[in-house]
């Protein structure tokens, strides 16, 4: 019995370790941030407006957004695209 819980014990200190260093977002805080800074939002709507946006791209593409390095006319698109329905969505934020 004791095996067991010592296995049940390691396979959940690997999840945890899995979820907390590669799964977990690290430009969430500072999206959300940055929207709370445009003084034009409540940080309910930034927090709603943040899980879209993480919903709609990866981590890599956020950077890019928020470093404003979006050449590609195609993808500065849905960026827009999403932004408008992210924000028009996140409005009123349950």
């Amino acid at each position: 019995m004791g095996k067991v819980f010592l296995w049940m014990a390691a396979v959940l200190l690997a999840i945890y370790l899995v979820k907390s260093q590669f799964l977990t977002s690290k430009t969430w805080t500072p999206f959300r941030d940055g929207c709370l800074a445009s003084g034009n939002a409540t940080e309910e709507q930034c927090n709603c407006l943040s899980n879209y946006v993480h919903e709609r791209f990866s981590d890599q593409e956020v950077q890019r957004i928020m470093d404003n390095r979006s050449t590609d006319p195609v993808f500065s698109e849905k960026v827009n695209n999403t932004v408008v329905a992210g924000t028009l969505a996140c409005r009123n934020p349950e």
